[in-house]
């Protein structure tokens, strides 16, 4: 796993923090917004669903799907790399952060369990948002994690030119 830039508290204006975090088997962005946007990148090492198993050999009696013994093992291990994965992006959640997690349904309601638990096994109480598994852009993460703590993303003003329904000034 690595861990591009080391992990902040994010405290905005009106007091409050917040974190936004993709995650998928990949890896995980984590956006925090500090007056500037602050981003932390793990890697994964969660192995593809999608590697060859090998000669797996079959009993012909057997109706199709039916060999599960090296599948379940294969499962089984990419399950560990699973947990372990989400575990540790889970302890670069403050607890008293609000959360939003986004992704492919698999690792992202992982983690939102995993954060909701842990919040129930200390008595914490905050908002544990998950959100469906489109997959965003960086300037969008920043963007969400604002619009949580109730600051406007920068707009760009357009002239007339952009607008010719619109009079101009003058």
């Amino acid at each position: 796993m690595i861990v591009h830039e080391p992990s902040a508290v994010t405290v905005a204006a009106s007091g409050r923090s917040a974190v936004v975090i993709w995650i998928d088997a990949e890896g995980a962005t984590l956006v925090r917004w500090e007056g500037a946007p602050r981003i932390v990148r793990m890697a994964s090492e969660i192995p593809s669903r999608h590697g060859s198993t090998g000669n797996v050999r079959h009993d012909p009696r057997i109706r199709s799907g039916g060999g599960g013994a090296a599948q379940d093992r294969i499962a089984r291990h990419r399950d560990g790399h699973v947990r372990d994965f989400v575990s540790t992006v889970a302890g670069a959640i403050a607890p008293d952060e609000e959360v939003e997690v986004m992704g492919p349904a698999g690792v992202r309601d992982e983690l939102a369990r995993l954060v909701r638990a842990e919040d129930a096994r200390r008595g914490n109480r905050r908002v544990v948002a998950v959100s469906p598994g489109f997959r965003v852009t960086e300037p969008q993460l920043i963007a969400r994690v604002r619009e949580r703590l109730g600051e406007a993303p920068a707009r760009i003003e357009r002239g007339p030119e952009h607008h010719p329904d619109r009079p101009g000034p003058g």
